[in-house]
């Protein structure tokens, strides 16, 4: 991956609004402690990982105040900001421009237009009456159906889709082979075989969202399937139709939400959580990883397990089911010895 040239801890110490402590060298890039570049410069944010400060590839580092640590090496310290690694990476990898080639092929329907800035890469289709804003860009291979509305500085990325009538508020980022407003899992049970329920909602995303690849969001049985602003979704997840997400939520890859739930504003939900349908989860709960979740959970609180509990509990409950054997054979000696007596 390309970078920047060579750059000045003093200059770097002043973009960080840190105090550099040591010689003004020049450093090439900026990469992980662990696996560190030549002519590197790393960041420490946890004390466990200053062991790796003397590789010679490393030659210096950027160190929260929290881990404030004297060190062979020159140093930038700064604030415990925790937007400090964007800001790194901002100035190390910046983002290229987008090439705007001179020609492309792609389909656009009859009363669709997008907007000034937009990119739209070859192979991409467009349906009728989609509206796209300014400055998005549309990677190749993407399929978008009709009445479809997407805001400003929206990202999708090599073939997404978009489903008829999906609606996407301003600057989202849709990673590859997502799924957008396919038909939610509906159908009528009879003893000869199931009926297709057909499912004519939508689905509606809001603003500042990200959706991982090979995800699937299904549209509404009949209203819509809602993701809230600032939420943040994981690969490989799975919410059924008629959700309603709430705002600044985190859903972790390879969880599955089946169709009706609500979740609230600023829930976690950890990788392979299973949701049932039509539950309700509080605001800022978080569902810790593999928890199986049946009915509603009303309290904010940090959950795990099948089903879910207090975590404090869950660990407890666990302690206590690596010695079941044991106490079995004590149990079963008791019972033996009362036998005997």
């Amino acid at each position: 991956m390309e970078n920047q040239k060579e750059i000045k801890l003093s200059k770097l110490a002043d973009l960080l609004k840190g105090e550099l402590v040591g010689e003004d060298l020049s450093v090439s890039t900026f990469s992980s402690v662990e696996e560190p570049k030549k002519n590197s410069i790393v960041l420490v944010t946890n004390r466990k990982y200053l062991k790796y400060i003397e590789e010679e590839n490393i030659v210096a580092a950027v160190i929260t105040k929290s881990v404030k640590s004297d060190i062979n090496k020159p140093f930038i310290l700064v604030e415990d900001d925790p937007l400090i690694m964007v800001k790194l990476l901002d100035i190390f990898y910046p983002q290229k421009p987008f090439y705007f080639p001179k020609s492309v092929q792609f389909f656009i329907g009859e009363g669709s237009s997008y907007g000034k800035d937009c990119l739209i890469e070859d192979f991409v289709y467009i349906g009728r009456n989609t509206i796209i804003g300014d400055s998005s860009i549309i990677r190749s291979g993407v399929k978008i159906g009709s009445n479809v509305r997407i805001g400003k500085n929206v990202v999708l990325n090599n073939n997404v889709v978009l489903y008829d009538d999906t609606v996407i508020g301003d600057n989202v980022i849709i990673h590859a082979n997502a799924t957008i407003g396919a038909d939610g899992f509906g159908y009528v049970n009879l003893p000869d075989g199931h009926v297709k329920i057909r499912q004519v909602g939508n689905v509606v995303i809001g603003s500042n969202v990200e959706i991982g690849a090979n995800s699937c969001i299904d549209r509404g049985a009949l209203g819509a399937t809602v993701i809230g602003d600032g939420t943040k979704i994981d690969n490989l997840v799975q919410i059924g139709h008629n959700c309603k997400i709430g705002k600044n939520c985190i859903i972790v890859s390879q969880a599955g939400i089946a169709g009706s739930c609500k979740l609230g504003d600023y829930v976690i939900i950890a990788g392979q959580v299973g949701i049932g349908d039509h539950v309700k989860i509080a605001d800022g709960t978080v569902l810790l990883a593999r928890s199986a979740v049946m009915s509603d959970i009303d309290e904010k609180g940090v959950y795990c397990g099948a089903p879910p509990m207090d975590v404090k509990l869950f660990m407890k409950n666990t302690a206590v089911f690596k010695e079941l054997y044991e106490l079995k054979k004590i149990v079963q000696g008791l019972l033996e010895d009362k036998k005997c007596t």
